[in-house]
């Protein structure tokens, strides 16, 4: 597919396509949202459990998706490389998603629930790998003309944004208390109905996707004929320099994406004084629509100055932006940080699926074939490890501040904790994001030459498959 191929593909295709980050984010922000209050404070694991859990789940991440990646790139069937993968993983994963708020225990009452909680992260682990890498594959892949891809993009953050909206905003309407204060019986249900809303969802949007929204093309398809071998997968991934600098951003990141909404719950309660689930609703909303709101003006910036820019900038208002939310002490205060958050979220969204995109198309031209599946395997990868690590911080800092076992209504220094882990952390983190991002080399004069290069290699390629 050349680029004035790449423009052919309709706006009802790329609807369609779009839809599958509803369903894709869903399931992830569901997961985010609710995973760590949920089994922190209903089914009451204690903290240093949960984090080993979580350790563990990175160390089998840190084997199985590289390898979905690497098996992805090598499949050949009629539909190509990527859909098989999506199609196998749509019902395993809308299940598990019901599956994740149905433990047999509390911990309390059974300590082998710790098991229970291991296997799911494990098996959601592997359906939404399954699905997501290769979503995301097919996103470089279809649109290869950057005009197309950046509108693309557009379309998808904006859906992006208004699934994570949906996966955040609706448990604060279903679960009454979501910190489970009042020890409440109900609560166990509430979360369980939000999952089985999740489950439709996804299901929904899945098949609009793989109904409509998806096609491999056939000269990229091709490429799983002359793969490389897992070994030089991992090597040359690894030695791609821009793709190790991208790292840095790319962790940093998703690091704060997904500390926010873990946080949120009990943030929101404790720190700002918020006890009205609603009124937690209300600011989550706020922020995704800003940021939704905010897409065409951070695709403004990619189309004009590149992806490199739209991270410098995004990462900026993201960092000043939790500085000042962590420091948030009421209901107003908290609504105008949200908005400025939702701009950074907004940018840092953005930035990171068109450098990817262009680091993939980089790789292409380097090696003739296109191995979007392990690229994206390791990305996945780190944002399993961004939450690894932020339960790591999360642990030491309840423990330190003497709240291993969740008790409602703790002291200063669980709330000051609460502060640092939604604001200096975070801050910390951006900055050195912010360093990475500005060594990030595909730019200018690079980044044109990679375009053509790019076009000529395509048109080679579909030349001889006709």
């Amino acid at each position: 597919m050349n680029e004035n191929e790449s423009r052919k593909i309709s706006l009802r295709t790329k609807l369609a396509f779009a839809c599958g980050e509803v369903g894709d984010n869903m399931a992830l922000n569901t997961f985010t949202f609710l995973i760590f209050t949920f089994y922190f404070t209903v089914v009451r694991i204690p903290t240093p459990l949960m984090t080993l859990g979580f350790i563990l789940w990175a160390l089998w991440n840190a084997f199985n998706d590289p390898l979905i990646g690497y098996l992805s790139d090598r499949t050949k069937s009629r539909w190509g490389r990527r859909i098989p993968w999506m199609l196998g993983a749509t019902i395993p994963l809308g299940v598990l998603t019901i599956l994740l708020f149905t433990p047999p225990s509390t911990y309390s009452e059974n300590e082998s629930v710790f098991i229970y909680f291991f296997i799911i992260l494990i098996l959601f682990d592997i359906a939404y790998t399954s699905f997501n890498l290769n979503y995301n594959a097919l996103f470089s892949e279809m649109f290869v003309d950057m005009r197309e891809r950046s509108a693309t993009g557009r379309i998808r953050i904006i859906f992006v944004l208004l699934a994570t909206m949906l996966a955040m905003v609706l448990p604060t309407l279903v679960i009454e208390d979501i910190t489970n204060i009042n020890n409440d019986p109900s609560t166990l249900t509430q979360y369980l109905i939000s999952g089985v809303v999740a489950a439709i969802v996804i299901f929904i949007f899945y098949f609009i996707i793989l109904k409509w929204g998806v096609r491999d093309p056939k000269h990229i398809s091709k490429d799983a004929e002359s793969a490389m071998s897992f070994t030089n997968t991992l090597k040359f991934t690894f030695k791609h320099k821009s793709f190790l600098l991208f790292l840095f951003p790319a962790l940093g990141t998703w690091l704060v994406i997904n500390i926010l909404p873990t946080l949120s719950p009990l943030f929101f309660t404790y720190a700002v004084g918020i006890d009205d689930t609603e009124l937690i609703g209300i600011l989550l909303l706020v922020m995704f629509l800003v940021s939704a709101a905010s897409t065409p003006l951070w695709e403004r910036i990619r189309v004009k100055k590149g992806a490199r820019m739209c991270g410098l900038i995004g990462i900026v208002v993201f960092l000043v932006s939790v500085l000042f939310f962590a420091y948030s002490i009421n209901f107003e205060m908290a609504l105008i940080c949200m908005i400025f958050l939702g701009i950074g979220l907004g940018g840092g969204l953005y930035f990171y699926d068109q450098c990817i995109a262009e680091i993939i198309d980089e790789d292409e031209i380097t090696y003739g074939v296109r191995r979007s599946g392990i690229y994206y395997a390791v990305l996945n990868f780190l944002i399993r490890l961004s939450m690894i690590l932020n339960f790591i911080i999360i642990s030491l800092v309840f423990t330190a501040s003497d709240w291993m076992n969740y008790e409602p209504n703790p002291g200063a220094d669980p709330i000051l904790g609460l502060r640092i882990l939604m604001g200096i952390y975070p801050a910390i983190v951006l900055a050195i994001s912010l360093v990475g991002m500005y060594f990030y080399p595909i730019k200018g004069e690079r980044l044109r030459e990679n375009r053509k290069k790019l076009t000529e290699l395509h048109n080679i390629k579909k030349s001889s498959t006709t």
